[in-house]
């Protein structure tokens, strides 16, 4: 999960708003989707899962993919900004 932005991290790159919010929306539906299926904590048996428990394990996993994206991309996002010298202070 992201830090708190600051302005500066806002006006260099207005898209850490969204990511901020949907790391929070997809805290939420982990949380919601695990309590009302618990056996999504222990690993999948050999026998066929009923449509819905399948259909949120694959939502969790989509999750999961789209979080590592997310993290990803910032990690290249930070990486592209530039570096501030300390030659670039005030004083």
């Amino acid at each position: 999960m992201m830090t708190a932005l600051s302005l500066e991290d806002v006006a260099e790159a207005p898209e850490l708003l969204v990511l901020a919010s949907l790391d929070a929306t997809l805290m939420a539906m982990r949380v919601a989707v695990i309590a009302a299926f618990p056996e999504l904590l222990r690993e999948r048996g050999k026998e066929r899962e009923p449509p819905l428990l399948a259909a949120a394990r694959r939502l969790t996993d989509r999750a999961w993919l789209l979080e590592h994206a997310m993290r990803r991309y910032r990690e290249e996002l930070d990486y592209a900004r530039p570096r501030h010298s300390i030659d670039d202070l005030p004083f």
